[in-house]
């Protein structure tokens, strides 16, 4: 298989095309139209394990069944029904988020008394990173924050983008203490910067922010750049600990100075 076929099929995956099915797909739209006998020796995969694959192809409706005098073809869909086949997921996607509060609470109601009081969780590298940020969306009304730079440095502007729009519809506040007098532009989701983000200056002397923190509900967590370009983070579920480090956190925000939000792409400056 050559290494083309090999990227075009990583390309199908988000799609929900597995591997095998992706190279059935893209055998029939260089054949037009083939039997499952003749895919079955082009790929070197079994007749009936092609026609199981054929099956779930035809349920995508990437692939169509012709009956012909000679017997059954098959013939490789339109590549545009990937877009039809991309909105069928987005809308069974979007009726999965509708039931997520319902299945937390039953997940919740199971967990009972048995679910510890305390609790240190760690994560490592960039995956480790994006997890801890998504727990963010967990917050009840607000978090607040250390910051050494804003989501987009350290994950993809996508990612960042999309997590802003989660903590928007949740309607959480963002308060942040950072050590940068300027801020530059960061955001297309503006409505987060007018109404549910603030962020204030205190000087290295003060306090020298060296990690990304963050205070929520009963989490204290924080993420450390290593110097490798590694990732170390942790989250630690204390309530008793998570309330000292809130309180800690107001002191120091009565103390740090306002920065002006002059744009509403995130752009602020002391």
């Amino acid at each position: 298989m050559s290494d083309q076929t090999d990227k075009i099929k990583v390309l199908l995956e988000p799609f929900g095309l597995s591997g095998e099915e992706a190279q059935v797909y893209l055998e029939l739209l260089q054949k037009n139209v083939a039997t499952a006998l003749n895919l079955s020796r082009s790929l070197h995969l079994g007749r009936t394990k092609v026609y199981r694959l054929l099956d779930k192809l035809i349920e995508k409706q990437l692939v169509v069944l012709q009956c012909e005098s000679s017997g059954f073809k098959f013939l490789a869909n339109d590549p545009s029904q990937l877009d039809l086949l991309l909105n069928r997921r987005e809308s069974e996607l979007a009726a999965i988020r509708r039931s997520l509060p319902g299945i937390l609470k039953v997940l919740e109601s199971r967990a009972g008394s048995g679910r510890p009081g305390s609790q240190v969780i760690y994560y490592r590298g960039k995956q480790g990173l994006s997890q801890v940020n998504w727990n963010l969306i967990r917050a009840k009304k607000e978090f607040v924050s250390y910051e050494v730079a804003t989501a987009d440095v350290y994950l993809p502007q996508r990612e960042a983008e999309k997590l802003r729009r989660r903590l928007l519809e949740e309607k959480i506040m963002t308060r942040t203490i950072t050590n940068k007098k300027i801020i530059e532009s960061f955001t297309q989701v503006t409505e987060m910067v007018r109404h549910f983000w603030q962020i204030r200056y205190i000087p290295p002397e003060i306090l020298t922010i060296r990690a990304d923190v963050f205070i929520y509900n009963d989490v204290y967590a924080a993420c450390h750049y290593l110097e490798d370009g590694d990732v170390f983070c942790f989250e630690m579920h204390n309530e008793q600990l998570a309330q000292m480090q809130k309180e800690m956190f107001e002191n120091l925000w009565k103390q740090a100075k306002k920065l002006r939000i002059i744009s509403d792409q995130g752009k602020a400056i002391l």
